[in-house]
């Protein structure tokens, strides 16, 4: 049997110094078994390569992750490039409208210019001659029959 130190306030159970049946079941080394110090006692074998082995993962499976994060950075390349070139467009298209608005506003100042009364009155009098009356126009009646007759007289 085993030896118990009594002095200890935690009893501990001295390991035999030779035992076959802990050879054989690897129970050489500390178990956790408390019925493994025992002499006579076999130990379940425990299985080592289940403890140290870790879970392989598929191949497949990692083709498979790095086929679908291609695709989604793929996609995000994509949508940024399309971001950036209906950005450029929208950019390109406003600097257009602000020249067609400043050109606009420069034919308006134009057209205001050409149409003031002193430009046209003053062009009137020069190239063609015109002036305004210094006295008030005459009126006065054609006679029904005589109209008829200068029509009479075009015709023919």
């Amino acid at each position: 049997m085993a030896k118990k130190f009594s002095n200890n306030p935690i009893d501990v159970v001295e390991m035999p110094k030779f035992n076959d049946r802990q050879i054989y079941n690897n129970a050489i080394a500390v178990t956790f078994d408390p019925q493994a110090t025992v002499p006579g006692y076999a130990v379940p074998r425990q299985n080592v390569r289940r403890v140290n082995t870790k879970k392989r993962t598929k191949t497949s499976n990692i083709v498979g992750i790095l086929f679908l994060v291609a695709t989604v950075a793929l996609l995000y390349v994509g949508n940024v490039i399309a971001v950036n070139n209906l950005a450029k467009e929208v950019n390109d298209l406003n600097a257009r409208h602000n020249q067609i608005i400043s050109t606009n506003e420069v034919i308006k100042a134009e057209i205001n210019r050409k149409a003031s009364l002193e430009r046209i009155s003053l062009m009137a009098q020069e190239k063609l001659g015109m002036t305004n009356p210094k006295e008030a126009p005459i009126w006065f009646e054609v006679d029904p029959e005589k109209e008829i007759e200068i029509k009479e007289n075009l015709k023919q």
